[in-house]
Parts: C-alpha cells; sequence; structure tokens
C-alpha cells in the first residue's frame, strides 16, 4: 500500500470523472459531480473539457441538465444570400493535468479536516498532544500541494466555507477551525442537507462571533461566581461529601446562552437533568437557588425558599439530588426553567426529562395532542463515565426518533473532568470519545 494517501486522485482520474460526468451527472461521486458544476473560470480556463462543461450548464452554476440544448431549426435562407463560410475551429487551451490533479489532492485534504480534524484539536485542558491523523498532512498527497499549487486553486471549487479565495489562504482557516480548540464530528450523519447545513456554519464562524467588551466582561464575573462558589464551599466544610464544577466552569455560561438561544426560538420552558458534578453550582446560578439555602443544606437544615424546591429524599447527599424550579428573564421573555431529581443511578433521570419535556409540549386543549417542539428545550447533562457506561443512555437516545416519544432534539452536555468518580478515564471506556455512542442515533457532536 502506498504511503501517499490520494495515489491515484491525480489528474488522469480527474479528466476520466469529467468524461464520465458529461455523459451521465449522476454516475460520479457527489463531490465530484459539485466541483464539476461549480464550474469555475479559473480552473475552466486550464482543460476543454470543463469549458464543455460550462457550455452545457448554461450560466455554469449548475442550473442545465447537463447537455446543451439543441439549436433550433433555422428558418429557409433566402435564395439570394450565400451560405455563411465555415469557422475555423480555434485551438483548445492546453490541459494543465497538474492543477486538475492538485484540485482532487486538495479536495481530499478538506474531506480529511471534515471527517478527521479532531483528532489533532487541542482539547485536553491539561495540555497533551492530540494523536493527529496522516491523513491531515498535506505533504502525503499526489500532486505535492506546494505552495506555488495552493495558490492556484481556487478555494471556490473546495466548496468550504473559511474565508480565502485560493487553498493558501483557505487551508490555514480551515486547520484553525477544525483542529483548534473545538471539535467536530458531523461526517457520519446520513442527512446530506444536514451535513451541509452544519459545514457551512461551522467554518463560516456563524456561532462564533467576537464578543464585545461588555459581553466578555459578564463572562468573567459569571465565572468567577462559579469559581467563588465552589472555593467557599472546599475552604468551609472539609471533609464533606462535594461534587465540585472544578475544571468545568464553563457550564452554567453555556446554559445562560442555550437558555436565551431557545426562548429567541419560541421556547417557554427548558426542562433540565444532571447528576451530581455541578449540580449546586447549577441550582445556584442557572435556577436562582439563594446561596442561604445550599450553606444551610451543608449544615444539616432543609429549607424551602422561594424558588420551588422537591425533597425526594436521599442517602447522606441529599442536596445533590433536589429538584428545583425558577423563572429567568431574557430579551424574547420569560423561561421556566426546572431542574428534575435525579437518583444515585444517574442516568435514570434522561427518560423522566425527556418525559417532561414531552408533556411540556403537548396542547391538549384542543383534544387532539397538538405537539410543538419548539414550546420546551429538553437539556441533559452528562458525566463522561455515565454517558458511555449507563445502559439508560441508549435507551433514551433509542426512542428519539419515535412519533410517540420525540422531543425535536435535545441539548446533551458531557461534562469529562476525564475521572469517572474514581476511574482513570482509560479504563472507563472502550471507545475514544466519551461521545462516540451518540453517533449510532444520528447526532452532530
Amino acid at each position: 500500500m502506498s504511503s501517499h494517501d490520494v495515489d491515484g486522485l491525480n489528474a488522469g482520474y480527474a479528466r476520466l470523472l469529467l468524461e464520465d460526468y458529461l455523459e451521465n451527472p449522476d454516475s460520479v461521486p457527489a463531490e465530484w459531480r459539485e466541483l464539476f458544476e461549480s464550474g469555475d473560470s479559473a480552473l475552466v480556463s486550464s482543460h476543454l473539457g470543463l469549458q464543455r462543461l460550462l457550455d452545457a450548464l448554461g450560466d455554469g452554476h449548475g442550473d442545465g441538465n447537463g447537455h446543451a440544448p439543441a439549436a433550433a431549426a433555422p428558418a429557409a435562407a433566402p435564395a439570394e444570400l450565400a451560405p455563411a463560410p465555415v469557422p475555423v475551429a480555434a485551438a483548445p487551451p492546453p490541459v494543465d493535468d497538474t492543477l486538475l490533479g492538485g484540485v482532487a489532492a486538495a479536495m481530499a485534504l478538506v474531506k480529511a479536516h471534515r471527517m478527521h480534524g479532531h483528532l489533532a484539536a487541542h482539547l485536553d485542558p491539561l495540555g497533551s498532544e492530540p494523536f493527529g491523523d496522516p491523513a491531515l498532512d498535506e505533504s502525503r498527497l499526489i500532486p505535492q500541494l506546494t505552495p506555488e499549487l495552493q495558490a492556484r486553486i481556487p478555494a471556490s471549487v473546495l466548496r468550504v466555507h473559511v474565508p480565502g479565495k485560493t487553498l493558501a489562504e483557505a487551508l490555514p482557516a480551515l486547520k484553525a477551525v477544525y483542529c483548534g480548540t473545538i471539535a467536530y464530528e458531523i461526517e457520519h450523519l446520513s442527512d446530506h442537507a444536514e451535513r451541509v447545513w452544519l459545514r457551512q456554519a461551522i467554518e463560516s464562524g456563524r456561532y462564533r462571533e467576537q464578543l464585545e467588551i461588555e459581553q466578555r466582561v459578564e463572562l468573567l464575573r459569571r465565572l468567577s461566581q462559579v469559581e467563588g462558589l465552589e472555593q467557599y464551599l472546599r475552604r468551609s466544610f472539609l471533609g464533606q461529601k462535594q461534587f465540585s464544577l472544578e475544571g468545568l466552569d464553563a457550564l452554567v455560561p453555556m446554559l445562560d446562552e442555550a437558555i436565551v438561544l431557545a426562548a429567541a426560538a419560541g421556547a417557554h420552558e427548558v426542562v433540565m437533568g444532571m447528576a451530581h458534578r455541578g449540580r449546586l453550582n447549577v441550582l445556584a446560578h442557572t435556577i436562582g437557588r439563594p446561596y442561604e439555602t445550599i450553606l444551610r443544606e451543608f449544615e444539616g437544615e432543609r429549607t424551602i425558599e422561594a424558588v420551588v424546591m422537591d425533597d425526594e429524599g436521599g442517602t447522606g447527599d441529599v442536596k445533590y439530588h433536589l429538584a428545583a424550579t425558577g423563572t429567568r428573564e431574557t430579551p424574547f421573555g420569560e423561561v421556566t426553567i426546572s431542574l428534575a431529581p435525579n437518583p444515585s443511578h444517574l442516568e435514570a433521570v434522561d427518560p423522566v426529562v425527556e418525559g417532561r419535556a414531552r408533556a411540556g409540549q403537548t396542547d391538549r386543549s384542543t383534544g387532539g395532542g397538538l405537539h410543538d417542539p419548539s414550546v420546551a428545550l429538553p437539556v441533559l447533562i452528562h458525566g463522561d463515565a455515565s454517558f458511555a457506561g449507563q445502559g439508560v443512555v441508549a435507551e433514551t437516545l433509542n426512542l428519539s426518533s419515535l412519533d410517540g416519544y420525540s422531543t425535536g432534539g435535545t441539548l446533551h452536555l458531557i461534562t469529562n473532568n476525564q475521572v469517572g468518580f474514581t476511574t482513570d478515564m482509560d479504563d472507563a471506556r472502550s471507545t475514544r470519545y466519551a461521545s462516540d455512542l451518540a453517533k449510532g442515533f444520528d447526532i452532530p457532536i
């Protein structure tokens, strides 16, 4: 087997695909069909076949049916008019096999970043180097994607959505997106339209806008609240059972943003379920439970506050099992936020949350049980060990697409502190990521 990943994806192969496309557009792979339909002028000028393609497609953007329209039969010429001289065919432009092969290699490189970029992403806050993947190394491709060749390949024919007019300009941005500090796994999805939408959203930076100064200050204030509570509890209640959010502090700002986005989409309710880790911080800062109540419970007291608290019992760590309901004002209206009580079998709360959300989404006033998924958003916060290890997670996911149980989508957050209670992550599961189970249910990660 060759040490190169694109051995054979050269100009000759590209030209054969083009000929097949001209005969039958459906006979070539989808990514090549998209390339030929794009009809980029810089690439077309290098190959007579692509010029034929543009002629067949009309405006060069895939609006035709792949065949040039037949010319209408001319009206009978007047007898006095002599026939026009037959024009001499112009010499075809030279075929640039290097450029065609470079486009093939570049397409393979783009696909590799979308599929395997997560393997090179820097996700470990402890600083360990990512494993990477050989497919991400452009030096392994044939032909070699030299800087000069990269500068000749138009980014438009690669169907990428990062800034840059050529591969040379777009490739660093593509690496920053897929191999930065956020990883994406979407290429396993079976819905082509969904994959395309996600690629556009991810690569364009649509949801990664720069924060204004005021937003940064507010984010710092929020993170300081989260960390301050954790430090105070640790100092003040030595020896007591605690499940700290330390290392996962971003959870609370993430929930803040999710609640606002849910309200913007029309939701009036957010139904949440989570395990012990970070629960007190979520109760305090997301639900609105007073600090005084949390501190009294560390001292053994039980107080009912303005926030509705439902005592479901427990085994000495009652404060980590309690349910609560609060409200949050957003620019799009008031949202009710409820946190379901959880048992010690942590993920058993998952189907409870889904059922409560489905009930909140169902309007029974008409007698028909009209289902509107936009009304309530279910949010499940998992531990890394329990998501991979507890069967109820898969059982709940298995119901997600059934008409009688679907909630229109659930936001799953896996709080991965790399320690499953007392188990090192290398001994906790057989998959690379805690989230790998979700791939079997067509869930983007």
